[in-house]
């Protein structure tokens, strides 16, 4: 109901905009992308636009789920460029994929459930706790890289998981999509989904409702840390090595992505939807600047701009929420 009343408010014009402003900008990107090279709507490219957003994609899961409680992870970026230098020195050591896999995923879901304990059973913030694991966790990678870039003996499983394609669409993407699509589900259609929500709206009114908070809000840091660890596990596969300076820079483009999330289909609320879309507008800018010759610099200013717009545009929509509920 507050989305509906929020809309009215504003002509019939400016409510199709603020509700369908992420696909119109998808549209441009594309047309404008599509206008300037001949190479960027292909199948193979498309597909590449996807893959290449697969890190960030799925790290942007666990940052919304984070976000919805009105928490925030700075561990995230550290624990993908962690867990993929452990994926790399398992596998120098000798292990194989089925052993390396499920070390890089537990690993991750055991830093996310620390990140958890620290803020909801020590009352820490979750700002300085997650800053503590993710600072932690990069001594970790550089203890295990010896400041090196790792890139020997790792697993074909784990490089055809990261690079190979099945119908034209890569093993990684497709493993993305099964994780979005399950969210999906969890968030708009089962009682841990409006758990969430509820715990991120009113902690004690959630409280009083008989939600165990404090166990939600754990199970949060866990997700986040596991999504985070797969997102490890298709770098490792598309990189074919782990660099021990590589992890903290994707932050923010992940959290980009989550803001804008709010902006799409349920507008003033985190969801999924809106997510896709995002991931979409990041990567069709991201490769198509590339394809045109952009300077690699431009990369990082379209993140910023992206993340400028993400907070801006969360901030107006979360003020028109406020001010309709004053007004109510």
């Amino acid at each position: 109901m507050k989305n509906n009343n929020m809309l009215c408010k504003h002509p019939p014009a400016v409510n199709f905009l603020r509700r369908y402003a992420l696909v119109i900008l998808l549209g441009l990107l594309v047309l404008l992308f599509s206008l300037k090279t001949t190479s960027f709507f292909t199948g193979r490219n498309l597909s590449n636009v996807l893959i290449v957003q697969v890190t960030t994609g799925c790290m942007s899961i666990g940052a919304l789920l984070v976000l919805i409680v009105n928490e925030f992870d700075l561990s995230l970026g550290y624990l993908l460029g962690f867990c993929m230098m452990l994926g790399a020195w398992m596998s120098k050591v000798g292990f194989s994929a089925g052993v390396i896999i499920p070390a890089m995923l537990l690993a991750s879901a055991g830093a996310g459930l620390v990140s958890g304990i620290m803020t909801v059973k020590c009352k820490v913030s979750s700002f300085i706790s997650t800053l503590a694991v993710g600072i932690t966790l990069s001594g970790f990678t550089t203890g295990l890289s010896g400041g090196s870039v790792l890139s020997r003996n790792i697993p074909t499983a784990i490089i055809n998981f990261g690079q190979q394609r099945f119908i034209g669409v890569g093993y990684c993407v497709w493993v993305m999509l099964f994780l979005l699509g399950i969210m999906y589900y969890v968030l708009e259609h089962t009682t841990f989904g409006r758990s969430l929500y509820a715990v991120g709206g009113s902690e004690w009114v959630a409280f009083q409702g008989g939600i165990k908070t404090d166990r939600v809000r754990i199970l949060v840091f866990v997700l986040a840390g596991f999504f985070t660890g797969v997102a490890a596990v298709s770098q490792l596969g598309q990189s074919g090595s782990a660099n021990p300076s590589y992890g903290a820079e994707m932050l923010m483009p992940s959290y980009a992505m989550a803001l804008l999330s709010m902006t799409a289909y349920k507008l003033g609320t985190y969801n999924i939807v809106g997510l896709i879309l995002s991931i979409l507008v990041v990567g069709v800018g991201v490769n198509g600047l590339g394809l045109i010759g952009a300077p690699y610099w431009m990369e990082h200013l379209f993140n910023g701009i992206v993340l400028i717009i993400a907070v801006e545009m969360s901030r107006n929509v979360q003020s028109g929420n406020t001010q309709n509920l004053k007004s109510s």
